[in-house]
């Protein structure tokens, strides 16, 4: 059985990845930062479905709670086979328009949470021989003009970089490390005309079902063959950003 640790639990797209992974009967530790109540729903379900789990409220922007979630991760199973980075809120605003404050949040939450937890985690994933499976987006390897989310692109284009980095430095060390790329996701904030409107861009016809980036996931840390590492996957029906 593996033990992984989810972060950004509560999102649409990390509910999809934690329950699709109990399919699987994995023991996980879920982090979550504000959404108490998506927490206490998904730990129902989880536990409806019978799956060991565990969830933990913390800010992965600052690195010592990075490396307490990690700890608390090894404490509560003893070993940790798999680190799944969703956190990673999307930023829409214009880059003449954007803070230093703003920039700094965006790095924080999008590229920086990512470095920490990986970092904390490496000991564990070597032990294990384990993966990562961090998030990018859709076209994050092709650099564009990206003025209205500057700052979120900018910091998923450094976690592209870093995935394919640590799947080079741990290649040694048998630890794999892979990238999902999302399009454009359904989920249910998402209202008919802004489905509809998203739908228009996509050469498939539809959003990405966030169940689909669950079942990818899934198949990394599960069904992927051996050699797969510094891959950026992308689910997006033929979209990119």
């Amino acid at each position: 059985m593996k033990t992984l640790l989810i972060t950004g639990s509560t999102s649409a797209t990390g509910i999809a990845v934690s329950k699709a992974l109990a399919e699987r009967d994995a023991r996980m530790v879920l982090h979550y930062h504000a959404n108490q109540e998506k927490a206490d729903a998904l730990s129902a379900w989880l536990s409806a479905k019978g799956c060991v789990h565990s969830f933990y409220r913390t800010d992965l922007t600052r690195p010592e709670n990075a490396k307490t979630l990690i700890d608390y991760a090894l404490e509560h199973f003893g070993r940790l086979d798999g680190l799944i980075n969703v956190v990673g809120p999307f930023a829409y605003k214009n880059i003449l328009d954007v803070t230093p404050e703003d920039w700094l949040a965006d790095i924080d939450m999008n590229l920086n949470s990512c470095f920490h937890t990986c970092h904390y985690a490496l000991d564990a994933l070597r032990n294990s021989r384990g993966q990562i499976v961090n998030f990018a987006f859709a076209g994050v390897e092709n650099i564009k003009p990206w003025p209205m989310s500057t700052g979120y692109c900018a910091a998923k284009t450094g976690v592209a970089a870093l995935t394919k980095s640590l799947a080079a430095a741990l290649a040694q060390d048998k630890v794999r490390v892979n990238a999902i790329c999302p399009g454009l996701i359904d989920d249910e904030s998402i209202n008919t005309e802004e489905r509809r409107g998203m739908a228009e861009q996509i050469p498939y016809g539809r959003p990405v079902m966030p169940d689909e980036i669950g079942k990818t996931a899934t198949w990394l840390i599960y069904d992927s063959p051996e050699m797969m590492t510094g891959s950026l996957l992308t689910v997006a029906g033929g979209w990119e950003y």
